[in-house]
């Protein structure tokens, strides 16, 4: 997996490297060159699995083989293990077609 700045003017990089260097030389963002896919199949797969689960399905495609999968998936798993919610981020139900998704049950209790 090959992730480009979005200003086009700095070499390209893998998964590591993109994430090490932050912004890309020319001061724009990275972003993959080409987006995973996943089909109707593999979104069926993913309904129903605990968060942890489901973050290093949809993740894995964007490391481009470059974490083996024990380490991506114990460095997932650790990440969530100290959120206060068992869904980390529950879907919360408030009215009728009204959801909420609490995004602050994480360690520093901060919304993203």
């Amino acid at each position: 997996m090959q992730y480009v700045s979005t200003r086009g003017d700095a070499p390209a990089l893998g998964f590591s490297d993109a994430v090490l260097a932050g912004l890309a030389r020319d001061g724009g963002l990275y972003l993959p060159r080409e987006w995973p896919r996943f089909s109707p199949a593999d979104i069926r797969a993913m309904r129903g699995l605990a968060y942890p689960d489901l973050a290093i399905r949809v993740l894995t495609p964007f490391l481009g083989g470059e974490i083996p999968a024990p380490v991506f998936e114990r460095l997932v798993r650790e990440a969530y293990a100290t959120f206060r919610h068992e869904a980390v981020c529950p879907l919360v139900q408030t009215g009728k077609n009204i959801f909420i998704l609490e995004l602050f049950h994480g360690p520093t209790l901060a919304f993203k």
